[in-house]
């Protein structure tokens, strides 16, 4: 494989990657522990205080208050400190990889780290994963430069990047409920389309830690595998887990995978026009079978862009493997399967889902109707962080129905079925807005339902008084 080959790959699927993640900034901050970040970093730049206690680690909490204070309070701010830390967190594979095999596998392990599954919806998330997986890919590769090199300030460097691991670590206590899943089918799906790879890589690497070519002791070999292996571990030990805790291998897992892709290339290059390429073949048709389904029966009355990119995506994906000359067929498809499987669920699929967060399109209207301090308060519905957040003012929940009623000029955020109460005895109020939303962060089967769907979600409404 020519390296000019795949550095043209690699500029344009990095490119375009980096492109869905700038797209992916302006949807919307889900009810969740994002919009939790958002909200606390808000009022903390407006009051120069923490508002209340929370489980955040301190130092995400501080990235988003620096960067709001230096880009205004908004929710691209709240994205940039993520993206540096994915930013070097490619810098730091591309630099781990050259110590393992050299410039043409550190430019295929960016590649598939940056097109993976993971990195898409890690980069929506406000999160602690992109900084854990940059604090742990650098330690690794302080450490591996220490072997090298046995250069005493790599191995001071790499003490610093696991300093840095235990201060941004943190288990969010809601977490477990919210991401129940098995962290190695997490692995299977958030790591696509190079899954297979990744599994073919890790076979060749135990073969190769316990069958040893030569009589030597396997260093780089035996240190990647076990930062691999780690982060799984300590995943189903803790009780509490995070949703992306197990972000930290993937990384190194890049790096495994490109290794043995650019070993297969180089030493059989056949292996991967037969059986590999079927099974690439058929696994790619799945996905997009599954990516049809999201696609045309979830939301089945507004389905037009999101159909047109689908049969983009399957007429490329297409063309690619049956009828085209290009050369590595299954590097180039997976980058193409990850980049138009992104489109379609970054500007279809996602901003539908985000049609249904109340807290958050109310709270848009709130800001757009003079939401002021001690004047937005909320009624039987709680204080949503994304209501705050997109408020920009602090949200007063009262129980007190007579003295709420009595106020004028206020702002209230309640549900839909309680409207004819305030209407009863307020009958001047106005209907600002309403919003259907589904109050879970797992996406439900019966939620995607459009038959079952309205059993599942909550109306809420906001009206001034």
């Amino acid at each position: 494989m020519l390296h000019k080959d795949l550095l043209k790959i690699t500029k344009w699927g990095l490119g375009t990657a980096v492109l869905l993640w700038l797209v992916g900034w302006l949807m919307l901050i889900p009810e969740d522990l994002s919009a939790q970040i958002a909200a606390i970093s808000a009022e903390m730049v407006k009051t120069g205080r923490q508002p209340e206690e929370t489980g955040i680690a301190t130092p995400i909490i501080s990235l988003s208050v620096s960067a709001m204070r230096l880009f205004g309070i908004n929710q691209l701010s709240l994205h940039l400190p993520g993206f540096l830390a994915l930013i070097f967190s490619l810098f730091c594979t591309y630099r781990l990889t050259r110590i393992h095999a050299g410039k043409e596998p550190a430019v295929l392990a960016v590649l598939i780290l940056a097109t993976s599954q993971a990195t898409f919806l890690v980069n929506n998330e406000l999160g602690d994963s992109s900084y854990l997986a940059a604090c742990f890919i650098f330690a690794l590769w302080q450490i591996n430069a220490y072997i090298e090199h046995k250069n005493i300030l790599s191995l001071l460097l790499s003490l610093l990047g696991v300093a840095g691991l235990l201060l941004v670590k943190n288990t969010f206590p809601d977490s477990a409920s919210q991401w129940p899943t098995d962290p190695l089918l997490t692995l299977f799906v958030t790591f696509s389309p190079w899954t297979i790879f990744f599994i073919l890589g890790m076979i060749d690497l135990v073969q190769r830690l316990f069958f040893p070519d030569q009589d030597t002791i396997q260093r780089h070999e035996l240190i990647s595998l076990m930062a691999i292996v780690m982060p799984f571990i300590f995943s189903y030990v803790n009780p509490l887990r995070a949703t992306f805790d197990i972000y930290m291998a993937y990384p190194v897992a890049s790096v495994v995978t490109a290794l043995y892709i650019t070993r297969r290339l180089d030493g059989a290059p056949e292996t991967f026009s037969g059986l590999l390429a079927y099974v690439h073949a058929v696994a790619a048709y799945a996905a997009l079978a599954l990516l049809f389904c999201l696609v045309w029966f979830t939301f089945p009355a507004d389905n037009y862009y999101g159909l047109v990119h689908f049969m983009a995506l399957l007429s490329v994906l297409t063309w690619l493997i049956f009828f085209s000359s290009v050369k590595n067929k299954l590097i180039v498809g997976c980058v193409v399967f990850a980049i138009g499987a992104n489109i379609v669920l970054t500007t279809y699929f996602y901003p539908n889902i985000y049609e249904y967060q109340a807290p958050a399109k109310l709270g848009i209207v709130a800001r757009a109707n003079g939401a002021g301090h001690d004047r937005l308060f909320s009624y039987q519905a709680g204080t949503p962080y994304s209501l705050r957040f997109y408020a920009g003012a602090q949200v007063t929940e009262i129980d007190d129905f007579g003295k709420l009623v009595g106020m004028k000029n206020c702002l209230v955020y309640t549900h839909q079925n309680l409207l004819g109460e305030f209407k009863a005895i307020r009958p001047d109020l106005k209907i600002l807005g309403s919003c259907e939303e589904y109050p879970r962060r797992i996406l439900d089967f019966r939620f995607l339902d459009p038959s079952t769907r309205a059993s599942y979600v909550q109306s809420k409404v906001l009206i001034r008084l």
